[in-house]
């Protein structure tokens, strides 16, 4: 059987199309706004793989780089002396910082919890730290100035000369920092970074009193180096270091492993961006769908003359074959186009998560890609109401009744068809994805909603046409009538519409329950305040600072540092060394800070075992009960009654597990992977933390700068300001994905005009018959907007229940919260998509409310 088109098959579908071009554009409109959001985010992810490609050395500043949470070992020290190149070293570490603009006067100066890189050398090697003035990041070094975060001196209105204080050395701000190699703007909303000359805080009292220090290495090679050139040569060096701290916890980044971690970052973000694209793009394939359907269906009588005339039923399918593929065709070739205009803003939206400026270029594989995909999905999406062209039987030319094509496809040509559509999608989704079960998930997600849509819109058909409004008007009557009439267009509005509702709501749920998250474990009565690396003999201070300002201490936690040494007899070292075993390395080289205490606090509960809440101290011989979370005790591969060695600075205890818990983190207080029990570590070296619970925000500067003046080594976290932090961050996030959600929503609007518009044809002879009968054109624009009211209102709420459902299940099963929705945000949303499907509906209406019935009756007949 010859499939290609024959010249009478051409031409016939050319004419035919030609007449009624409008309205095939309109609908194809879906696929455009779809494949132009696919290409974009796919370039969008090929732009960034480009600069990360060409800006790799930039982006870490170095050829290779060490960091160490300690002192460097004199074996490591022996290594990076003989691998030779060119070297910088840094300390970097977090610390309250004091901030003197020239108008401030003693005793008013902000103070904030800030990022300190203390450098020595020529980092960056490769790349710059671009400063205001340009030369800043050049000179800081040898005039002993600052760089500060531009973020942090607009906030406090200061300017370059004016000056900062660290621990007790006070620096004037030699330069603005604008950029940081390998870092994004956004990474300053955990706290402002500041640079400084390595030896001003090298041997200060800042290292001395417990604080987390980063010990960083940074290494240029020139290039006559023959034995290090390609990323296998530096990645055999990178292993050599590893080696050579087997019981401490090092990082070895390489050109090729930043790479890939950006790589890694890159394809979550444009995978969760490409699945709304996706969505967009199925909702522009379904409107194409129900727009061919009703095509076909209003083009029976044409099929069938041309059945009676001698055409044949191959020949009927490939004239509206062809008229199907231009529309896939022409729609996906418009997406792309506008996916590469939509490319070009789209870095806008992340211009603060990408630490480089991004280079823009065509990518062909992602037009290519954006743009198979919408004449895939679109003709895959129509090719059922098109097979039903084949049961239009040529006595319908002398038939008046009713007849729907589709309704006499075989029960197995629609299931094959079915289940090879959702084939086709899944495999789309994979490619995109890159995850074949993550493409399974989301299309069975996908079509569950769908089988919901579909079941919801039928029960509202049946449940409209149940209703008795004798006591209503005529127009009401009439209009709710039409959402049950022939050809009515109910399931089309209410499923499109529906997903996009769906969606939106789905979104804007998870992001309120994100900041839900936060306001439940900051608000009531939980600290507004924490110091951390208080010192026994500071603590009595604190106190009396407190008293004097009536802010109310809520808890003073004892810490103490200590390391693992052995599991049940076995050290470090050799579990290490056991391919066989499970344990994490992190867990087993890190530096533990603990606590004890007798009671369990309200983020703590027990998942097994006992709790024990007092024990025999160091020294008494006794095996120590530890309670353990159950993340550190799964990547521990431990269970209850394993034993455990722990070297207290020196002093080994023995401890077994008594009980596993559970610890939410999320709670702005001091909470801890491992607890001792009361009686065993009050003799160790040790340091504090204090919660406290401030009234306002002045109270909490002037605290802050009082206990930072007074002792320099003390971090104070404001969580209010952690929390505006947090909410900017989600905001731009959120920002992001909401704009890239509007191409659903703009695709659902298409999908609603052209479905109306298509169904105007078959509402002519309607309006016809109550035009003629003496109704009014208010009459009928009545009617049309309680119809359009209704299916507007229906396919909102069928989608919003259907985004309640998935809120409720990522508040049960993920957030862990009570379902609490934003109703009125909701419902402002909702009138949004109704008022716009009211205005498609009496803009596709007008023209024909504008004419008289026979001209109606003449524009039906074309």
């Amino acid at each position: 059987m010859n499939l290609l088109p024959d010249l009478f098959s051409l031409k016939t579908a050319w004419r035919d199309a030609r007449s009624q071009y409008k309205s095939l554009l309109l609908y194809s409109g879906g696929i455009v706004a779809g494949v132009a959001a696919l290409v974009a985010i796919l370039s969008f992810r090929s732009d960034v793989m480009l600069t990360v490609n060409d800006q790799a050395k930039e982006l870490l500043g170095a050829d290779l780089e060490i960091s160490l949470s300690e002192p460097y070992q004199e074996r490591l020290l022996e290594r990076i002396d003989s691998i030779g190149g060119e070297q910088a070293r840094a300390l970097e570490f977090s610390s309250m910082v004091l901030y003197r603009s020239g108008d401030s006067g003693p005793g008013t100066d902000p103070t904030r919890l800030s990022q300190i890189r203390a450098i020595d050398g020529a980092f960056p090697f490769y790349g710059e730290i671009k400063t205001e003035p340009a030369n800043a990041a050049q000179r800081y070094q040898a005039e002993r100035t600052a760089l500060v975060d531009r973020p942090v001196m607009n906030q406090f209105g200061l300017e370059v000369g004016d000056s900062i204080r660290i621990g007790s050395e006070w620096l004037r701000i030699g330069g603005k920092i604008l950029e940081f190699p390998g870092e994004s703007a956004a990474i300053s909303l955990i706290g402002p970074r500041v640079v400084v000359p390595r030896d001003v805080v090298e041997g200060s009292n800042l290292l001395e009193r417990g604080s987390r220090v980063s010990y960083i290495t940074w290494f240029r090679f020139d290039a006559d180096r023959e034995d290090l050139q390609s990323d296998a040569d530096f990645e055999r060096v990178a292993s050599e270091f590893r080696d050579l701290v087997t019981e401490r916890r090092i990082s070895v980044t390489t050109v090729a492993s930043r790479k890939q971690d950006f790589a890694q970052i890159i394809d979550n973000l444009t995978k969760f961006l490409g699945m709304v694209g996706f969505i967009a793009l199925m909702l522009g394939g379904l409107g194409v769908a129900s727009a061919v359907y009703v095509y076909i269906k209003r083009k029976s009588a044409t099929v069938a003359t041309l059945r009676c005339l001698g055409a044949s039923s191959r020949q009927t399918l490939q004239i509206f074959g062809l008229q199907i593929a231009g529309l896939g065709f022409l729609g996906a070739f418009l997406g792309a186009l506008t996916g590469l205009l939509v490319q070009r803003f789209l870095p806008l939206l992340f211009t603060d998560f990408l630490p480089f400026d991004l280079i823009q270029q065509v990518s062909v594989p992602a037009l290519m890609l954006g743009f198979f995909t919408g004449v895939a999905v679109s003709f895959a999406l129509a090719l059922l109401p098109l097979i039903s062209i084949n049961n239009i039987p040529p006595l319908l030319t002398i038939r008046s009744t009713e007849f729907s094509p589709l309704a006499h496809v075989p029960k197995r040509i629609k299931t094959g068809v079915g289940l090879g559509v959702i084939l086709l999608l899944t495999a789309i989704l994979a490619l995109l994805l890159e995850s074949w079960m993550a493409a399974v998930i989301f299309v069975a997600g996908l079509v569950a909603a769908l089988m919901i849509l579909l079941f919801t819109s039928a029960l509202f058909v049946r449940l409209a046409r149940l209703l008795r409004l004798r006591s209503f008007s005529y127009i009401w009557r009439q209009g709710i009538a039409n959402m049950f009439r022939p050809n009515n267009q109910t399931t089309v509005l209410v499923t499109t519409l529906g997903m996009g509702m769906l969606l939106i709501g789905a979104m804007y749920l998870s992001q309120e329950m994100i900041l839900q998250r936060i306001d439940l474990q900051t608000g009531g009565e939980q600290p507004n305040l924490v110091f951390y690396d208080i010192q026994p003999d500071q603590a009595g201070d604190i106190e009396a600072i407190a008293g004097e300002h009536s802010v109310e201490i809520m808890e003073v936690v004892p810490i103490v540092s200590m390391r693992l040494s052995h599991i049940g007899g076995r050290s470090v070292r050799e579990i290490r060394e056991d391919t066989a075993r499970q344990a994490g390395t992190w867990a087993l080289t890190r530096e533990y800070r603990v606590s004890y205490r007798e009671a369990l606090n309200e983020a703590e509960t027990i998942q097994e075992g006992e709790w024990i809440g007092r024990s025999g101290g160091i020294g008494s011989g006794e095996t120590v009960p530890v309670s353990l979370d159950h993340r550190l005790a799964a990547d521990l591969d431990v269970g209850l009654g394993d034993s455990l060695r722990f070297d207290v600075q020196g002093v080994p205890v023995e401890t077994y597990v008594a009980s596993i818990r559970d610890v939410d983190f999320q709670r702005p207080q001091p909470n801890f992977f491992l607890l001792f029990p009361a009686g065993v570590l009050e003799t160790a070296p040790q340091f504090f933390a204090m919660t406290l619970r401030a009234p306002d925000e002045n109270v909490t500067n002037l605290m802050q700068q009082q206990v930072v003046q007074a002792h320099p080594n003390i971090s104070a976290i404001d969580i209010g300001l952690v929390l505006e932090s947090v909410q900017a961050f989600l905001d731009k996030v959120a920002m992001a994905v909401q704009f890239m959600a509007l191409f659903s929503i703009l695709t659902g609007l298409i999908v609603l005009a052209s479905a109306i518009s298509i169904s105007r044809f078959q509402r002519i002879r309607e309006s016809v018959l109550l035009r003629t009968l003496g109704a009014s054109r208010l009459q009928i624009r009545g009617i049309q907007f309680v119809e359009y009211l209704w299916l507007g209102s229906l396919a909102c709420l069928a989608g919003i229940l259907l985004a309640f459902v998935a809120g409720w299940l990522l508040a049960w099963y993920y957030f862990d919260l009570l379902f609490v929705p934003d109703i009125p945000a909701l419902v402002l949303a909702s009138l949004a998509v109704i008022g716009l499907t009211l205005a498609v509906g009496f803009l596709n209406m007008r023209k024909m409310l504008r004419s008289s019935p026979l001209e109606v009756l003449r524009m039906s007949a074309e």
